[in-house]
């Protein structure tokens, strides 16, 4: 092969190499670069967690007011940490230990036996009582450990029957014999009684309650914590009085030759 023939090969044969081992390096680095994008996406991504809103003390019944939302990588974040829509399952629930603000909140951190004692669910410094279920609502099931109730007493007054106001934002700790851990035949919905935490001050009114009137329960929202005042109630208000005033006779026209 003449030495001119030869070098046209050699340099068609160096180009080649040349874009085959370019296009294979552009290649490598790509996928390289595609392996490390999906490895800093996977360590770095992120899922909403339940967290304390601010240190809670053991013994803290849970409630909305007590806890956050909040994005944390998935390589820090405990495998058994809640999401939102876990929120039902610990609302309510009793702390048996204290939590940080911004700590993840496990089901660990709950009272988790079936066989929880009903004053393991109790706050400290707060008592549990239990009152009628009285209201069809409350007798067909509709009621749940966990919900918030505003107490109304009527009872008879020196006018008369009254409806007032008697407590405010109350939570049920058991509808019947069901707690909110679940406690009782969960097959069943019917019950007769609720078992609400209050403080002392509280529970001494609802007892002199019980013992001139009854007691009805209107059903809270989850996020309503408003204390909105509610007036008494009488039969004045429900049915105000006939007006005293004689009835005024309708005007009488006079038409005299033709003219008003």
């Amino acid at each position: 092969m003449q030495p001119l023939k030869r070098g046209a090969f050699m340099l068609v044969g160096a180009i080649i190499a040349g874009a085959s081992g370019a296009f294979f390096a552009e290649r490598y680095l790509n996928q390289r670069a595609i392996a490390i994008e999906n490895s800093l996406r996977s360590e770095y991504a992120t899922r909403s967690v339940i967290v304390a809103g601010g240190d809670l003390a053991k013994g803290t019944a849970l409630a909305d007011q007590h806890v956050a939302l909040r994005d944390m990588p998935n390589r820090y974040v405990h495998a058994q940490a809640l999401g939102a829509k876990d929120w039902q399952q610990i609302a309510g629930t009793t702390l048996t230990t204290a939590i940080d603000a911004g700590e993840p909140i496990l089901p660990s951190h709950t009272l988790e036996d079936a066989n929880t004692r009903l004053a393991q669910l109790v706050s400290i410094g707060d008592r549990a009582i239990t009152i009628p279920a009285n209201g069809s609502a409350a007798i067909a099931g509709l009621l749940h450990p966990g919900d918030r109730l505003d107490l109304m007493l009527t009872h008879r007054g020196s006018e008369g029957e009254q409806t007032q106001s008697l407590l405010k934002n109350v939570p049920i700790l058991a509808t019947g014999e069901r707690t909110t851990r679940g406690r009782g035949d969960s097959a069943s919905t019917r019950y007769r009684s609720l078992t609400l935490a209050v403080s002392p001050t509280q529970a001494a009114r609802i007892t002199h309650a019980m013992a001139i009137g009854e007691i009805q329960v209107a059903l809270r929202g989850s996020d309503d914590h408003q204390l909105t005042a509610i007036p008494q109630i009488d039969q004045g208000m429900l049915m105000p009085a006939a007006s005293t005033e004689p009835p005024v006779a309708p005007a009488v026209e006079l038409i005299i030759g033709g003219q008003l």
